[in-house]
């Protein structure tokens, strides 16, 4: 007597679940990355150090950026987040990012030409603002010139 042969189930690959995730991933770093595009395309000519390297994103932690553009007649513009914001403003967010975080970290980007007396402002608000991280953004002497 023959048995029948059992019977087989057809197996099919279910791709959905698969393209969303990989839709939520993409989006997700296309976000991330123009945020930190953003904070690092502000037309800043970076100075050039013999020293500089990339530093270990760990190391950062809370990062709060500054960024000083020299402006045409001898001024200076802060930028926070891409905004224009004076020197006070700079201070008072500061000292919210370092009551919410008290290892926040103040990064500045200045550009090459501008006097030192304003980043020295930024150093001193920082001071005022008990940030006791901060980190001068530089170009390897290869990368930019020289």
């Amino acid at each position: 007597m023959l048995k029948a042969a059992p019977s087989t189930t057809p197996v099919r690959l279910n791709l959905a679940p698969m393209v969303d995730v990989t839709m939520c991933l993409l989006i997700f770093f296309m976000v991330a990355s123009r945020m930190v595009q953003r904070e690092n395309n502000s037309n800043v000519d970076l100075p050039i150090a013999r020293s500089a390297k990339d530093a270990d994103k760990q190391e950062l932690g809370k990062r709060f950026v500054v960024n000083l553009r020299d402006v045409d007649g001898g001024g200076v513009s802060y930028l926070v987040q891409e905004k224009e914001v004076s020197l006070a403003d700079v201070f008072e967010r500061l000292r919210a990012e370092r009551r919410r975080d008290a290892d926040v970290n103040c990064v500045i980007r200045a550009d090459r030409d501008l006097p030192y007396k304003y980043v020295q402002a930024i150093m001193v608000c920082c001071a005022r603002a008990d940030v006791r991280k901060v980190t001068f953004s530089a170009v390897p002497r290869g990368d930019g010139g020289g």
